[in-house]
């Protein structure tokens, strides 16, 4: 497929795109490709910008890897819609409305691709720094295009999606007859430069044989959050537009926070009628999920565990924006 067909392709799912953003982030949403091109593996450094989120899933049925690219302004807007609480950092809550609002996402997409005659399934979703990206990128070739978001922000934010190419799989290149140009001492050169920037690529868990380096990866992505996070340094906030500000004050306001095992109406008669010993039967079945509110509003889903003597409950679903209304109707 060449980039004017796969750009094509694209644009026949966009209205699905929008009508999904519409709905999850409650503002009318329009999506535009603004660019479309190819790029080689070992331009990746100069294609994207590591401060950008990584969404990224592996197609199952096309043998391709599926990269979702957002600008950082996505952070805010994800937390604050589906939240209300605005999170402008890389965290493990923005993690996990990531990796939500993706599924999500790619279930759109998968009934809106098969109405064209394209299938896909993809595996897990992870959300990567752009180092662990490039370990994950099993192609030596990708279509990517731009795209801009108006509607949910005063300016536009920035999305991309790249799609390996199922025809440059990592690895074929080298089975490829080397150029006739290429003899000699010029051969020799060539081969080692190649070597020499594959090597610069590669996990360095598959040179020692362990995955020591995954490790080593995560703990400099945090220190980095760490250095990032200056937002609430009360230096750093004179000339800010004063929303970090908010944001801090907001943090010691207490909120109450009710686990509710389920709910039944019963009239006045029977509720006069109630006495010691008597059982009052709830609409939910057992082994269901309890509900998690804040401030008597729904957020979460989660089941109940024993902490020592004590009960407790363990996330399992966080509510989405459209969800809540959904409950609402």
């Amino acid at each position: 497929m060449n980039i004017d067909n796969w750009k094509s392709e694209l644009e026949k799912n966009l209205p699905d795109v929008e009508k999904f953003l519409t709905s999850v982030l409650q503002e009318e949403s329009k999506v535009a490709v603004v660019a479309a091109d190819s790029f080689q593996k070992g331009n990746i450094k100069e294609t994207l910008d590591k401060n950008d989120i990584f969404v990224y899933a592996k197609d199952d049925v096309q043998k391709c890897s599926v990269i979702l690219v957002l600008d950082k302004e996505w952070f805010g807007l994800l937390s604050s819609i589906m939240m209300g609480v605005e999170e402008k950092e890389s965290n493990e809550i923005t993690r996990d409305l990531l990796k939500k609002f993706s599924t999500e996402l790619s279930v759109t997409l998968k009934k809106s691709t098969r109405q064209h005659g394209i299938n896909f399934a993809l595996g897990d979703i992870e959300v990567l720094t752009l180092r662990q990206l490039e370990k994950k990128m099993d192609h030596d070739g990708f279509f990517h295009a731009k795209m801009t978001v108006s509607g949910l922000a005063d300016d536009d934010v920035r999305a991309e999606i790249i799609i390996g190419d199922p025809e440059a799989i990592t690895g074929q290149k080298k089975e490829e007859p080397k150029e006739e140009a290429e003899t000699g001492e010029e051969a020799i050169v060539s081969e080692q430069g190649e070597e020499s920037q594959e090597f610069s690529q590669t996990d360095p868990s598959s040179i020692t044989g362990s995955d020591d380096a995954e490790p080593v990866d995560e703990e400099q992505v945090i220190t980095g959050r760490k250095v990032e996070f200056d937002d609430f340094d009360p230096s750093l906030m004179e000339g800010v537009n004063g929303n970090s500000r908010s944001m801090a004050l907001l943090k010691d306001v207490e909120m109450e926070v009710s686990v509710q095992l389920g709910q039944i109406e019963m009239p006045l008669g029977k509720v006069l009628q109630l006495a010691k010993g008597s059982i009052i039967e709830l609409d939910k079945l057992a082994g269901e999920p309890v509900d998690i509110l804040v401030n008597n509003s729904k957020i979460a889903q989660g089941e109940v565990v024993v902490i020592d003597e004590h009960f407790g409950v363990r996330i399992s679903n966080l509510i989405t924006t459209r969800e809540r209304i959904a409950n609402l109707k």
